[in-house]
């Protein structure tokens, strides 16, 4: 049996005093596997043990066969996983395509919430995530391997993967962290072992007369206490079933919030839609709560703000359930055609008719035995931001008689008419392409908008939408903010590139400042969903389900909630 004692580093792990160990074993002369060889092992598993050597985890791999690959024919296919004992789920999941000489050529890290793609083309691995594509130029030796990637590992020592004589210096991805890393392995005779001052951890091996090719961990210690221990076939299960190569954003009910079903009754052709009232589930019974309406942007949402067949979240929930804990009752509803609302007579409904399914609500809620009619707040966010000010106007019916609405806020608020801001939604989610190429897109969109308003012909995906446009670049959204009445706060993010900070929010702090009942602010370093975007924001980066909303924005809008309702 052989030691591998890791280092992180770039040089080997610093020695003490003692006599220097009988010469290494020069595993780099010894037969390396194939990679057909590689696929005749079973399922190989490790159990991951804490502190007190209980184990907690399982991390496994095994050889999925060939596959062929649409650019690089056929390739050999390796999985990885790591489950947390008790998960139904594996927490992430690395798949690796090899080709017949053992050279990675393509990989994808799955978690329950992202999918990293990696390719390697020539020297560089190429990162594509949420759209974007980052190039790690570190050789092709470059292997992604994550925490607890045991199986990973012991492939690259079978395959001879950074093994020079005595010394074993393998490079790779941390694909949690996108952190490039190399550990330097020391080889150890066991009969003649010798301190390594700053050793991590150390990998025993069994080594078999075949050498590299023979290779199998056998077990992972730090310092003296075992990390990893191998699990015999009886003890070792089965691949955990895959994650989705698209995740799906999901919502938890919390047990302090209570969730009432309601429904939106149709009328006069309007279909049915599904809804829920989110209450505080420590209240007073008799007390009367104040409601709040949100009213969603653009696109099919549910409601809870996840958008279908998609990674998007919206975050929505997010805010829904701050303000009832904070003592608000609050209405969110699916979108027509989407979780249990009907779709309606209108398969691509019209602006008008968006604007009356949000009354229609607003009516639902003031009407409910919750409600204190008398504090009614509307929220929007996007194109809901425009409805909303629309309702907020208007007011609302309740028991004969028209009340007026507590307040509005509105969230990401279109400024301007919707057919500029949509020029500059297409030129902000085409960053990085050619510039021709985002001229042509513009270009597209004004001939489709001059046709949709001069009743012109459009094409079969088009024509649906052609009540849409008529009547949304039809609104100046501007004037329907200077109608309202009642206090209206507005925030906006700094980095959207949906809604403008400048062409957008600009024109509403205009109008607003000189109201003393209405604020406006714009938050720094958030995106149009009002998440925390380091970067500059992307479509793409819609889907990375591990950001959520800046809690300092839903504290905002829960303290302005607040303020007016006196609570």
């Amino acid at each position: 049996m052989l030691a591998l004692l890791l280092g992180a580093g770039l040089g080997c792990p610093a020695r003490g005093s003692e006599p220097p160990p009988e010469p290494a074993p020069e595993l780099s002369a010894t037969r390396k596997a194939s990679v057909a060889e590689l696929c005749e092992s079973e399922l190989r598993s490790w159990a991951v043990l804490d502190d007190t050597g209980r184990s907690v985890a399982i991390t496994r791999g095994r050889c999925l066969g060939t596959v062929e690959h649409p650019d690089d024919g056929l390739l050999w296919q390796f999985v990885a996983q790591y489950q947390v004992h008790g998960e139904p789920q594996s927490s992430w999941e690395l798949h690796t395509w090899l080709d017949g000489f053992g050279r990675p050529r393509h990989a994808e890290f799955r978690t329950p919430a992202r999918v990293n793609k990696y390719a390697w083309r020539g020297l560089a691995l190429e990162l594509h995530q949420f759209g974007d594509r980052l190039t790690f130029e570190s050789g092709a030796d470059l292997w992604v391997v994550p925490k607890h990637g045991l199986y990973v590992r012991e492939l690259m020592l079978r395959l001879g993967v950074g093994v020079d004589s005595g010394v074993i210096r393998q490079r790779s991805l941390d694909p949690e962290h996108n952190a490039v890393s190399e550990l330097a392995l020391a080889i150890e005779q066991n009969h003649s072992p010798a301190e390594l001052v700053d050793a991590a951890a150390t990998l025993r091996l069994e080594h078999a007369d075949s050498g590299l090719a023979g290779l199998r961990i056998a077990e992972g210690l730090a310092g003296e206490r075992s990390r990893y221990r191998p699990l015999a076939p009886a003890e070792a299960d089965t691949l955990a079933e895959f994650l989705s190569v698209r995740p799906q954003p999901s919502y938890i009910a919390h047990a302090d919030l209570e969730l009432v079903e309601l429904t939106i009754p149709g009328q006069a052709g309007a279909p049915t839609l599904a809804a829920e009232l989110v209450l505080p589930r420590e209240r007073e019974p008799t007390t009367k709560l104040p409601g709040v309406l949100f009213v969603a942007g653009a696109g099919p949402q549910d409601r809870h703000g996840l958008v279908p067949e998609t990674s998007i979240d919206m975050g929505s929930h997010e805010i829904h359930d701050a303000l009832a804990r904070a003592g608000f009752a609050v209405l969110r509803l699916d979108d027509r055609g989407v979780g249990g609302s009907e779709i309606g007579e209108e398969p691509a409904p019209g602006f008008r008719t968006l604007v009356d399914d949000g009354r229609r609500a607003l009516a639902v809620l003031a009407a409910r035995p919750e409600i204190d009619p008398r504090q009614l707040f509307v929220i929007g966010h996007g194109e809901g931001a425009l409805i909303a000010s629309i309702l907020a106007a208007e007011g609302v019916r309740v028991g004969g008689r028209k009340r007026g609405l507590a307040g509005l806020v509105v969230l990401a608020a279109p400024g301007r008419n919707l057919r500029e801001l949509v020029y500059d939604e297409i030129r902000g989610s085409m960053v990085g392409r050619r510039d021709a190429e985002v001229r042509a897109a513009v270009q597209r969109a004004r001939e489709v908008h001059d046709a949709a308003l001069a009743n012109g012909e459009l094409s079969a995906s088009n024509v649906g939408a052609r009540t849409w446009m008529v009547e949304a670049f039809g609104e100046d959204p501007l004037a329907r903010l200077k109608a309202v009445r009642v206090p209206v706060f507005a925030l906006q993010g700094e980095k959207d590139f949906q809604v403008s900070h400048e062409r957008d929010f600009g024109p509403i702090v205009e109008l607003l400042e000189s109201r003393t009942t209405c604020e406006a602010r714009l938050i720094v370093g958030v995106d149009h969903l009002f998440k925390p975007e380091p970067r500059q924001s992307t479509p793409g980066h819609y889907s990375d389900l591990e950001r959520s909303v800046d809690p300092g924005v839903i504290e905002a809008i829960t303290a302005w909630l607040r303020a007016r309702a006196k609570i």
